[in-house]
């Protein structure tokens, strides 16, 4: 038998820290909450201790922001923030699909990668978009690992909790999670052919489209929310 040693304790400070930042990513706490520690320790039913660290840890990561004598807020993501991870995601997906191309293993990878949009093909005939956008970022995460390029993957994974936040919103916009399947396809084709300058330009059309579209959404809500229209 076992020891319980043999088994670390879940710390009580990680329990906090999953159950905030999957409260922030599902959108319990969404963008411009204030986050204050006795509600959530009355949630969790955990001391304030582990939850005032899970706290902090979640704001070095970029995931909350805290304002002097007010305490932790989830970032309202503006307009420019968007621009910046998306011109950031751009980069990333445009390297990745390049390199992924012209890897030896280039037919294996985009293998791996169709296999990703089938699933996403799947969970859009059953309506499960919630699903369909984990299988979304999959899909990247995939091609950043798959690609031979370690520092590029770890890149990527510190902009990955902002990228959930933005793809939560994003998925809402109608017939968004249809054309990114697409866009994917276009992506995967080029990879599987090994042509590397298509798949980079793919990888970038499909960045700028998804910016696009999502950003055409925000001024269409802004001018509704105003009684104006959008220009």
């Amino acid at each position: 038998m076992e020891s319980p040693d043999a088994f670390p304790r879940f710390s009580l400070t990680q329990e906090a820290y999953a159950a905030i930042r999957s409260m922030i990513i599902a959108g319990d706490l969404p963008p411009g909450s204030r986050v204050t520690v006795r509600p959530i320790v009355e949630k969790l039913n955990l001391s304030a201790t582990p939850v005032k660290a899970a706290l902090m840890a979640l704001e070095r990561e970029g995931v909350l922001e805290s304002k002097l004598h007010r305490g932790f807020f989830v970032p309202a993501l503006s307009t420019a923030d968007l621009r910046e991870i998306y011109e950031m995601r751009e980069a990333l997906d445009w390297l990745a699909a390049q390199l992924a191309a012209s890897a030896e293993n280039h037919a294996a990878i985009a293998t791996q990668l169709r296999a990703k949009c089938e699933q996403q093909r799947t969970y859009l005939k059953s309506s499960d978009v919630d699903a369909y956008r984990r299988m979304d970022l999959e899909f990247h995460h995939d091609l950043w690992a798959l690609c031979g390029n370690s520092r590029l993957q770890r890149t990527g994974e510190q902009l990955m909790d902002q990228m959930r936040l933005v793809n939560s919103l994003s998925a809402r916009v109608p017939g968004r999670v249809e054309q990114s399947l697409t866009e994917h396809l276009l992506i995967v084709d080029a990879i599987e052919k090994g042509l590397a300058e298509q798949a980079g330009a793919a990888a970038t059309q499909h960045i700028k489209s998804v910016l696009g579209t999502f950003l055409e959404s925000v001024n269409d809500e802004n001018a509704a929310a105003n009684g104006t229209e959008a220009v």
